[in-house]
């Protein structure tokens, strides 16, 4: 009876061991796939340049900077994005800037915040060309007369 006792508690101890092994090797967060492993660099990292062009007015465009930083957390990352001064059609638009926090989702990169008018805004990086990326904004809600639910550029790495 002893031997069969210490013989399971012996296998129940090496199953434990096994499981903890496992999951300290766990390279994303759960729902979260194709996260970038820790230690490996993104290839999203980095600050990424360019602007958003006018649509109204083809003359028209806005200065835009990305800045991506590895998260405390695995898996997420620090963003910080701004934009410039434009003259558009209707007026001049402020320069700004956000911070939020972004996923990469297999081959791409997401991250999205809420405007002041309460609005969903998310931007979308592809990879594109060797440092160029595919940047993809859309915004949700009520939108007035000038603006465009969604917008499409090239971003280069700086």
């Amino acid at each position: 009876m002893r031997r069969v006792i210490l013989s399971a508690l012996f296998t129940a101890i090496a199953a434990i061991g096994v499981y903890a092994a496992d999951n300290d090797n766990a390279s994303s967060l759960p729902g979260e796939k194709g996260a970038a492993p820790s230690g490996t660099a993104s290839y999203f990292e980095g600050v990424w340049v360019g602007a958003w062009p006018g649509w109204l007015d083809a003359s028209a465009s806005q200065d835009v900077t990305i800045k991506i930083e590895r998260g405390g957390k695995e898996g997420v990352f620090r963003v910080e994005y701004s934009w410039g001064a434009s003259r558009m059609r209707r007026g001049t638009v402020p320069a700004g800037s956000v911070k939020a926090k972004g996923r990469e989702e297999g081959d791409r990169f997401v991250f999205q915040w809420a405007n002041k008018r309460g609005n969903d805004v998310e931007i979308t990086l592809r990879k594109h060309n060797d440092d160029m990326v595919k940047a993809t904004i859309e915004k949700s809600g009520p939108l007035g007369p000038a603006d465009r639910p969604t917008n499409e550029t090239v971003l280069k790495r700086k």
